[in-house]
């Protein structure tokens, strides 16, 4: 998947200049569970916080917010902070520990 943009981060006035819309992405408290995605942009709010884009193979997308906490902007499911991701790099947020345990009994 190509994107027309290299930076992650950006301004709202770049994400609508890139016909990038964080409302065509559905919100979610976490990131899915086992399944790979593409990181497609972090579109600052308030310089608070970042709205985090990713996609899925599907083509499903979702929009994680994460506002600014004394290590940064941490995606916890991800163990990175948001301003460290790239374009188009692949993430997965992998399943909890005590999902693990539910499944096996």
């Amino acid at each position: 998947m190509s994107f027309a943009h290299d930076h992650f981060t950006m301004s709202y006035h770049q994400a609508r200049d890139y016909s990038i819309d964080y409302r065509d992405f559905e919100k979610v408290g976490r990131l899915p569970e086992g399944v790979p995605l593409i990181a497609v942009a972090g579109v600052w709010g308030d310089y608070q916080n970042i709205r985090c884009l990713f996609v899925d193979a599907g083509g499903n997308g979702y929009m994680r917010n994460i506002r600014k906490r004394r290590d940064g902007y941490l995606i916890q499911e991800l163990g990175v902070d948001a301003k460290e991701l790239k374009v188009g790099e692949n993430v997965l947020a992998p399943a909890s520990a005590v999902e693990n345990v539910i499944g096996k009994a």
